[in-house]
């Protein structure tokens, strides 16, 4: 195990109990990410700048260290959540190109949320070619489970 990832699981551990400290968990993060460029933690940072956990809201540094994590680690969630970025614009330039790209990878590494937007994205040719068919199909999908 490297050391980014052990200080992301102390802080995780930390994180779970019931009365912790913030700051602690914080830094512990912040190493991670400085030092060893540790996407998990990079992740669960920037989940707490994304919707306002323990210090404001902040979608560009949020954005910035969805990034690094799918850099580092990619993984269904960190592609999913650079995927709503780029499409609404949130702490970067809105791309729906590059939206669909990590819709697409997503779905890939097997998160059924994202299947749903990349249906939806060829049924409305958002950042891919209008495709009304392939849309429904993809989408489709889940109404035989």
């Amino acid at each position: 195990m490297s050391k980014g990832d052990r200080l992301y699981n102390k802080a995780t551990k930390l994180a779970l109990q019931d009365e912790y400290n913030s700051k602690e968990v914080i830094e512990l993060l912040v190493t991670a990410i400085e030092k060893y460029r540790n996407g998990k933690a990079a992740y669960a940072l920037a989940t707490w700048y994304f919707f306002g956990k323990h210090m404001r809201k902040n979608y560009k540094k949020a954005f910035d260290l969805i990034q690094i994590a799918v850099e580092q680690e990619p993984s269904q969630l960190s592609c999913y959540n650079i995927a709503v970025s780029y499409e609404s614009g949130k702490g970067t330039v809105k791309n729906l190109e590059k939206a669909f790209h990590y819709y697409l990878l997503s779905a890939l590494y097997g998160y059924k949320p994202a299947v749903l937007e990349v249906g939806r994205c060829f049924y409305y040719g958002i950042g891919i070619a209008k495709n009304k068919e392939l849309g429904l199909k993809i989408t489709n999908l889940f109404d035989t489970e």
